[in-house]
């Protein structure tokens, strides 16, 4: 018998926007910037998840999340190290400056991108930008992305930097990348949490922490009405990887 872990995954395009330039992959499900949610149950041997969050400073977002987690979608599956992450990256980088020269979208255009791949009892978790990968345990949360960011603390109510030191695209001429991957060791009972930072912005993670530990069935859902609450300023995506569980079979 195999084990199942259960994910929500839900994005919205906050109060002030009009457009949500975030883009999200779980499985084979993927998002089209509409106000969405999904839950369901992928195997604990091999899932994955990504968020790309489309820099609003940049014409065409939108157009540039959609091809990164595209060209992700196409190529996770394969994907068994670290080295593998970054080639991966590196195509949906190579393909985003394709667009532009091809007149897709705009030049300039940029996306940050965070994810996991988990195998079992590891995972690769990988980012560029400042969307964030947490584990979630007992005592809280552990960040395990870093923020690609100039200066600030993250916290809300404090100020905080969104001139991005890295991303996807986001120049005129391909720069070099170096994205942040971890292997992290995944226990059975470990979740895992992937967001834009319209919620990490929005919501302390105190209060993140707090709200997936009284939200059992619709965790992503109830992070985003947090940060809607708190004034929605930004497009808001958040993905919950559970806890394996073993799969019935009748």
């Amino acid at each position: 018998m195999g084990s199942e872990r259960p994910v929500w995954a839900a994005t919205h395009v906050g109060c002030v926007r009009r457009v949500n330039e975030d883009r999200c992959l779980v499985g084979e499900w993927r998002s089209d910037g509409t106000d969405a949610t999904w839950r369901g149950k992928l195997a604990a041997e091999q899932g994955w998840a990504v968020i790309a969050d489309g820099m609003g400073g940049h014409a065409a977002g939108d157009v540039a999340s959609g091809i990164a987690v595209a060209t992700i979608a196409s190529l996770i599956g394969e994907v068994t190290s670290p080295r593998g992450v970054e080639a991966m990256l590196d195509v949906a980088n190579r393909d985003l400056f394709a667009a532009m020269l091809n007149g897709v979208g705009r030049l300039g255009m940029g996306t940050t991108v965070v994810g996991v791949r988990w195998s079992g009892r590891e995972a690769l978790a990988f980012s560029l930008g400042d969307s964030r990968a947490y584990l979630v345990g007992r005592n809280g949360l552990t960040q395990t992305s870093t923020d690609d960011i100039l200066g600030g603390n993250g916290r809300p109510g404090h100020t905080r930097s969104h001139v991005l030191t890295q991303c996807l695209g986001g120049t005129s001429r391909p720069v070099p990348l170096h994205p942040h991957v971890r292997r992290l060791p995944l226990a059975r009972d470990a979740s895992l949490l992937l967001c834009s930072d319209g919620l990490s912005d929005m919501v302390g993670d105190d209060e993140i922490a707090a709200i997936l530990a009284q939200n059992a069935t619709d965790p992503a859902e109830r992070l985003v009405v947090a940060a809607l609450d708190a004034g929605g300023e930004d497009n808001v995506t958040v993905v919950v990887v559970g806890p394996a569980e073993a799969q019935h079979t009748p």
